[in-house]
């Protein structure tokens, strides 16, 4: 055998798996490429990880933001685009955030009753739709409180909708109620649902249409405002064991969206 096959045959060193130095030396058009290979490698994973979690970080940071600007136009989140008249909602959200800059969120009748008339005089301008003027007073509330559904029922039975409008936001409030303990995905979801089932219902007239899509566009974002500062909330309600939350699960937001309705429709 001539020394060229004996060369291409042969495993260098005493192991091939774990050749010693002097076989490296002895091959280094084996091994030198290898190395380099083995490194580049190495390089390219790297990278491939560090870019992933600049991803991972980015897209987590974005979600986290949630509305980004607030009070600007780049609130994204629980924005519904679809909704023309989404802005309504806005201004209730920047509204109640202006609220809390100076007051606690409502822990009580009365509170609550405060902040209603707040929003209520922010609400374009302090007059409604309809222009009928509630002295909303902590009875009104407590009543509201007691019997949601049907409080519901008769500011809507009274208003200028016509019947099948009416029915359309009955069932959809009265559906927003029985999810009210939901978590807000739920119940974003729900509302987006119904916001699209409108857009896509010949038989709303323009104006009811605007009525109704912008009930659903305050009740999105007053729902979203509650779910944004709970955990807020609860850790100073943890610091203070002996306070106790006054409202159920999104009771507060709830009462909110009906005491607006008499300003809406």
């Amino acid at each position: 055998m001539n020394s060229k096959s004996k060369m291409l045959g042969r495993v260098p060193g005493r192991s091939s798996a774990y050749p010693d130095e002097k076989d490296w030396e002895k091959f280094p058009f084996i091994f030198k490429p290898l190395i380099m290979k083995t490194i580049l490698l190495c390089i390219i994973t790297s990278i491939f990880f560090i870019s992933c979690s600049a991803d991972s970080d980015f897209q987590a940071q974005e979600k986290q933001s949630g509305i980004a600007g607030k009070g600007t136009a780049q609130i994204q989140y629980p924005s519904n685009p679809e909704n023309p008249f989404d802005q309504q909602g806005r201004e209730i959200y920047r509204l109640l955030d202006l609220y809390h800059q100076k007051n606690a969120s409502p822990n009580s009748v009365s509170e609550l009753a405060r902040q209603i008339r707040f929003l209520m005089e922010g609400v374009n301008g302090g007059s409604g739709k309809s222009g009928r003027l509630i002295p909303f007073t902590d009875d009104l509330v407590q009543s509201i409180m007691d019997d949601p559904d049907n409080s519901m029922i008769l500011i809507v039975q009274n208003s200028v909708l016509q019947s099948y409008a009416k029915e359309s936001l009955i069932i959809f409030l009265q559906e927003l109620i029985v999810k009210r303990q939901e978590v807000f995905s739920v119940t974003n979801s729900y509302i987006i649902g119904y916001e699209a089932q409108v857009l896509d219902d010949a038989d709303f007239t323009s104006e009811e249409a605007e009525t109704i899509l912008t009930v659903a566009s305050i009740s999105r974002y007053s729902l979203y405002s509650e779910e944004e500062r709970k955990d807020k909330d609860w850790d100073i309600l943890v610091g203070n064991r002996s306070c106790r939350p006054f409202f159920e699960a999104n009771e507060a937001p709830l009462v909110r969206i009906i005491s607006l309705l008499g300003r809406l429709i």
